[in-house]
């Protein structure tokens, strides 16, 4: 077969089975080769599960080999290749964190600035979904001091957005949009997209379009957020490369969606995440992308059919250790329940979020808990109350400097005192 196949591209196609004939033939180090490379086929596949089966037995094999110059390369790679493949599934695994973390210590024992770079920025955006947000925080900034210093324009980019995704998370607009506005000014699709998947798994220069877009719209910049929006969305179908896109679709499409109260847009963009989600096996965003079209279902007069969904969605993101929106999705779910009525569940959904408010330090949603958290106690008639959380959401948006929160929590304050 290798005869066969004379080159590293042709023998690549036939890696799975070369892989095989050598573990057979207890062959090490053209075992580990084949199966790293049968991963990397696997990942450019987007078939993330079989990726990480065969990274996960070449790191098997490897251990059984002496320490050595050599063997800590092999690891190291294996290592950010096996975190990177976790990533794109979206889901934040023990095992994603244990191979991130592996590979950034091999990277500051062999000096290896570049990958230590990439293994800083996995552990970001990890802590990120994780619900960590200031350790996502000082892990991304850690990257991005080491890129300035490498001054490589691939690793700045990401490393940009990588901190830029992490400050949005945390309510911090401005800043996350300079980061987010770094990455954009340096990218180029044609230029950047494959190596941007190489390193990451995901093009961060398309998804700073559409973590920009998100920011515009909390600022009060309603136009200019839905332009990029659609920079966002046309770019990530043109680049067509399947978790970029689902990215791109989650941020610039349903967040936005959601915010903008566009329910059948809301639907749309879930479903089309859904149908990708299935048939790439992503399941963290296939559990995201169901909740928001739960969301989506509750404002089109389906809401016990929505409710499910959301509590079961929630339920199984938190079960594999995503948290990433709790806090907002959760407040979407006390929203519905106070439409219905049902005032109680209301308010121990709303207790919930602001636990994990503190938990996570994300406060992207914060104004708009105190403002649903007003409504709340407006319901049961307690006037004073309502009016001292509208106060506490117009007092947050404004520290953010957010006018599209500020505005809400203005306009519920107003209808309060015109009654």
């Amino acid at each position: 077969l290798e005869g066969l196949y004379g080159s590293e591209e042709q023998k690549t196609g036939v890696a799975v089975q070369l892989a095989r004939h050598f573990q057979e033939a207890g062959i090490t180090d053209k075992a580990i080769h084949y199966l790293h490379q049968a991963g990397k086929r696997a990942m450019q596949m987007s078939a993330y599960m079989e990726a990480n089966a065969h990274l996960g037995k070449a790191l098997e094999w490897l251990a059984s080999l002496p320490d050595s110059p050599e063997r800590a390369q092999q690891e190291l790679s294996l290592q950010l290749d096996m975190g990177m493949a976790w990533l794109s599934m979206a889901t934040p695994s023990a095992e994603m964190e244990t191979a991130y973390s592996r590979a950034r210590d091999l990277c500051i024992q062999m000096g290896k600035t570049s990958q230590l770079i990439s293994a800083l920025g996995g552990l970001a955006i990890f802590n990120y979904v994780r619900g960590r947000h200031r350790r996502g925080l000082a892990f991304a900034g850690e990257a991005l001091d080491l890129a300035r210093q490498v001054d490589d324009p691939h690793l700045l980019i990401l490393a940009h957005w990588s901190k830029g995704v992490v400050l949005f998370g945390l309510g911090e607009y401005l800043a996350a949009r300079e980061h987010l506005g770094q990455s954009i000014a340096r990218y180029s699709p044609r230029e950047h997209h494959e190596p941007l998947i190489r390193i990451r798994g995901v093009d961060g220069g398309a998804s700073a379009f559409a973590y920009d877009a998100c920011c515009l719209w909390c600022l009060g910049y309603f136009d200019q957020a839905m332009s990029r929006r659609e920079e966002a969305l046309a770019l990530a179908r043109e680049l067509d490369h399947a978790f970029t896109l689902v990215d791109v679709l989650c941020y610039a499409g349903c967040i936005i969606d959601s915010m903008r109260g566009d329910a059948p847009s809301l639907k749309k963009h879930a479903d089309e995440i859904i149908q990708m989600a299935s048939e790439k096996g992503f399941p963290g965003w296939l559990k995201m992308s169901t909740c928001l079209r739960g969301e989506a279902l509750t404002w089109l007069g389906r809401e016990e059919e929505g409710i499910k969904l959301m509590r079961s969605s929630l339920a199984g993101r938190i079960a594999m250790g995503e948290r990433v929106t709790l806090p907002e999705k959760l407040c979407a779910l006390a929203e519905t329940y106070l439409r219905m009525g049902r005032n109680e569940e209301a308010q121990n959904t709303l207790a919930e979020a602001f636990v994990s408010v503190e938990e996570s330090d994300e406060r992207h949603y914060q104004a708009e808990l105190y403002r649903v958290e007003g409504d709340s106690l407006l319901y049961q008639g307690d006037e004073n109350g309502a009016r001292a959380s509208y106060e506490k959401g117009m007092e947050f948006a404004r520290s953010r400097e957010a006018r599209s929160w500020e505005l809400r929590s203005t306009v519920s304050l107003a209808r309060l005192l015109h009654i």
